[in-house]
């Protein structure tokens, strides 16, 4: 084997060693960004799930009205879920202005876009503001509560 033999076969196998280097490198490079990918893809998948779950969930409004001389509490569910055993009660109200509310509630079902009408009595003595807590069970059956600030 000559001298140009020899030299060109360790050029050969330097290159070749080189691009082994460097295609190994790039195998690793592209296993990364396969976890980092497959990573990214579980939290979208869950982020879809607790978005699909929050559109099924009932949103409440709880509002005083009042029409002429009557007052009312209106409880409204603005959400796409249906609530069950729907209650409201007024915390630390020492005068509940609500006269219907054992013959209204609970409620059994509160369906999307549907509202609750509680006749109220207020006199002139009566709190400007009151605190509401409704609470409910999700199609689970799973106890839920909320507060709400109202003012007349």
């Amino acid at each position: 084997m000559s001298q140009y033999e020899l030299l060109t076969s360790l050029l050969a196998i330097v290159v070749s060693l080189v691009s082994l280097v460097r295609t190994r490198k790039i195998a690793q490079e592209q296993l990364e960004l396969e976890r980092v990918t497959a990573e990214l893809s579980k939290v979208q998948l869950k982020n879809l799930e607790e978005e699909n779950k929050a559109k099924n969930l009932p949103k409440f409004n709880v509002t005083i009205q009042r029409l002429g001389k009557n007052s009312f509490f209106y409880i409204t569910n603005t959400g796409q879920g249906t609530a069950y055993n729907l209650n409201l009660e007024l915390v630390n109200c020492s005068e509940n202005p609500l006269y219907d509310v054992e013959h209204k509630l609970p409620h059994p079902e509160m369906k999307p876009n549907s509202r609750v009408k509680l006749n109220a009595a207020f006199h002139i003595q009566s709190p400007l503001k009151y605190e509401a807590k409704l609470t409910w069970e999700d199609a689970e059956g799973n106890p839920v509560s909320e507060n709400f600030w109202l003012t007349r």
